[in-house]
């Protein structure tokens, strides 16, 4: 497996008092330690990058940079807990940015993983359990997944699909749309094309889709306890009412169904 190039670590220790929901909940001391590091990592015989997370944010932007750049931040009470966590950099075919799961490991520790990568060098996928994902800026199909945080993705070079249980979902100026799912939160995503059959859904929240004038697809929106605004599209054999619209975009192909439990769904023309 592959080893980062060059690495820069410092470690520090400060009163700062972290919160509840930043330790997952723990009642512990209020010194907090933080231990940062910097890898650095040629993409060279790596065809993309994927980042899995498991307490902690993720971000991953571009820059001008030939090498991938991490930035792993660590954060809890006590030193040795830090120290014992562990984030592997490696793969075959794809760069990996992986934290390492063991049976042992303390807890409570976050760790938080910033990525910058080459323009050009495609990002697949980013996710963690506890803790938001932000994608900005990247080239290639992309997957993002988050059980307990946001996510924003913007301005991507290819389609994005995203999944969510508590936490909104944004996606912005991309490529095409894939799945989008939530629970408990909104959903605000651009739709200039879809490739089969794809669902923009949420339990409890509302839906903001802004749809290409291209798009040809049928249209399903449902939700249960609030209303639905299509006025700004153009739909034929559209059936129309307060919580259901049916209609076709265009010449029609696949079902893009947005549903919401308990939210209102507003559905725009997207601007170009």
């Amino acid at each position: 497996m592959r080893q980062p190039s060059s690495s820069r670590r410092s470690l520090l220790t400060g009163g700062a008092t972290l919160g509840l929901a930043a330790l997952a909940g723990c009642s512990a001391p209020s010194i907090e330690t933080h231990d940062s590091e910097t890898r650095v990592v040629s993409p060279e015989g790596f065809d993309s990058l994927e980042v899995l997370n498991l307490n902690g944010n993720v971000a991953v932007e571009p820059w001008d940079g030939d090498d991938v750049e991490v930035n792993i931040v660590k954060r809890g009470f006590i030193t040795k807990n830090l120290d014992s966590v562990e984030v592997d950099i490696g793969g075959s075919d794809a760069l990996t940015v992986a934290r390492l799961v063991h049976d042992d490991d303390p807890e409570p520790v976050v760790v938080n993983i910033d990525v910058r990568v080459p323009s050009d060098f495609p990002v697949t996928h980013a996710s963690t359990s506890n803790g938001s994902v932000e994608v900005h800026g990247t080239t290639g199909d992309l997957e993002v997944r988050t059980t307990n945080g946001n996510v924003d993705v913007r301005d991507i070079d290819g389609f994005v699909g995203a999944t969510a249980s508590n936490g909104s979902i944004t996606a912005a100026t991309v490529g095409g749309l894939d799945e989008v799912r939530t629970t408990n939160g909104s959903v605000e995503v651009d739709v200039p094309a879809i490739r089969t059959d794809t669902g923009i859904e949420t339990s409890n929240g509302s839906i903001q889709a802004a749809l290409a004038d291209t798009l040809n697809a049928r249209l399903v929106a449902q939700t249960s306890t609030e209303s639905i605004d299509v006025s700004g599209l153009s739909l034929t054999d559209a059936s129309i009412s307060r919580t259901r619209v049916d209609g076709t975009l265009g010449d029609g192909g696949p079902t893009l169904t947005t549903l919401t439990k308990n939210g209102s769904i507003e559905l725009s023309l997207l601007e170009e």
